[in-house]
């Protein structure tokens, strides 16, 4: 048989059977290679196997060739990575639906901790306050101002965000927010902001030690808290004639209280929870060791004295002693837990003595409004005008030092004599002689 040119048989190969359990080779763009890319209602996706579980997700590109050799090789850079053990979820997938799914997943796997992205401020900011007060580290009157700023304004806004967004940026949107609000009928002032930034200053550090940030996170950086006014311009003490003359509408079952807290400088949460063991007689002194208080859900409670300063022994004075031998003689027919109580016996309400008694008895002798407060500072002032000894006076107001007392009260004795700065000084030099040698 002659052969005819160009007649020489071809060899098609034919793919053999894949066996039974084994999966076709593939082809093409994903031919020996983990994972492959498909074409899913003409979108470019990625599909592979993560940490046990599938993973389907899009690129966000449509389908064509060069799109999808693209993703190819990002899908080849994640199988290195997710072999290597370097591969981390959230950085190629932060809208993926099961981005909290595999995080978990990754933190159980990897005992890493969340970094500042995955950490929301609400999550953490609550969980900080509960063990804040589980630690009893904190007064329960300041659990109660804390628990106010995060519900009322920290949570309301920065809730949704993120500890990696919280920066110099969103502060100032944060202020400018704040200032838009009304609190019992009054714009929120700058001091009261600045107060705002004391749980959140903690909150964002105790998340930066929990969480492992380092110094790194400083979500505080740049940022300068707002001015504010001098703290003691609301210091308005009353003078001797403005105390006459209020006194004389006072109601008699109150004469003692408010002569006891003018003549003795006690906070009102210690002066309300004195109790009549409390009272020396004999040695006429007065032993401060608790104030009534309020806890973190406002109610009133009896606690220590602020601190170990403010729990003190106090050398009455005589005025003193006339005060407290008075309200002695509305007890004893009263009884009651407390020294000082209302007309019934039953422990003293701020609240009610300052609606009932303390404004009635103002706008009656025609003085200005003041807060019951300022009988404190009418104690230190005119103790100071008077020439006490500001370590006493510290004393007695359960201050560590005399710091506080010249600090805030000083300027309200200047010249109190109406002399000029140093006219005393100076009249006492004058007496004394310079012989002729020592001139």
């Amino acid at each position: 048989m002659t052969k005819n040119k160009g007649s020489q048989a071809k060899v098609i190969p034919f793919l053999k059977p894949a066996k039974r359990g084994e999966k076709p080779r593939k082809s093409g763009l994903n031919q020996n290679k983990e994972g492959s890319v498909r074409k899913i209602n003409k979108k470019v996706y990625v599909d592979f196997t993560y940490l046990g579980e599938r993973v389907r997700e899009p690129s966000g590109l449509p389908w064509n060739e060069q799109n999808a050799r693209t993703i190819r090789q990002q899908l080849d850079k994640i199988i290195v990575a997710i072999n290597s053990g370097t591969f981390r979820f959230r950085e190629v997938f932060p809208n993926s639906k099961k981005l909290d799914y595999f995080t978990e997943k990754e933190n159980l796997l990897y005992k890493t901790n969340k970094s500042p992205d995955q950490v929301l401020f609400k999550d953490y900011a609550l969980s900080w306050y509960n063990v804040l007060k589980d630690s009893g580290r904190v007064s329960g009157r300041t659990l109660l101002g804390y628990k106010g700023y995060i519900n009322r304004y920290l949570v309301s806004f920065f809730g949704n965000f993120t500890f990696a967004e919280l920066n110099t940026a969103t502060f100032d949107a944060f202020i400018s927010w704040a200032k838009r609000q009304c609190y019992r009928g009054k714009q929120v002032s700058n001091e009261s902001i600045n107060k705002y930034f004391v749980p959140l200053r903690m909150i964002c550090n105790n998340a930066a030690i929990q969480y492992g940030w380092g110094n790194t996170y400083n979500p505080f950086f740049g940022f300068k808290k707002l001015p504010e006014g001098d703290p003691y311009e609301k210091i308005f003490p009353f003078s001797l004639k403005e105390q006459k003359r209020l006194m004389g509408y006072i109601p008699g079952h109150w004469r003692p209280y408010f002569l006891f807290a003018f003549c003795s400088g006690l906070r009102q949460g210690e002066q309300i929870g004195l109790k009549p063991e409390d009272i020396d007689w004999s040695k006429k002194l007065l032993h401060v060791r608790r104030a009534i208080t309020l806890n973190e859900n406002g109610k009133r409670v009896e606690g220590k004295a602020k601190n170990r300063y403010s729990r003190r022994t106090i050398k009455l004075t005589p005025v003193m002693v006339r005060a407290l031998k008075a309200q002695k003689t509305i007890y004893d027919r009263l009884g009651g837990e407390y020294f000082f109580c209302s007309p019934t016996g039953t422990p003293i309400h701020p609240s009610n003595l300052r609606r009932k008694v303390w404004i009635p008895a103002l706008e009656k002798a025609c003085i200005g409004f003041r807060e019951m407060k300022q009988t404190r500072h009418t104690f230190a002032t005119i103790a100071l005008s008077c020439g006490e000894n500001p370590l006493w006076i510290a004393k007695v107001m359960g201050h560590r030092d005399t710091n506080m007392i010249i600090k805030v009260y000083g300027k309200y004795v200047e010249n109190v004599s109406g002399s000029e700065d140093g006219f005393n000084l100076d009249a006492i030099y004058q007496g004394i002689k310079i012989s002729k040698k020592e001139e």
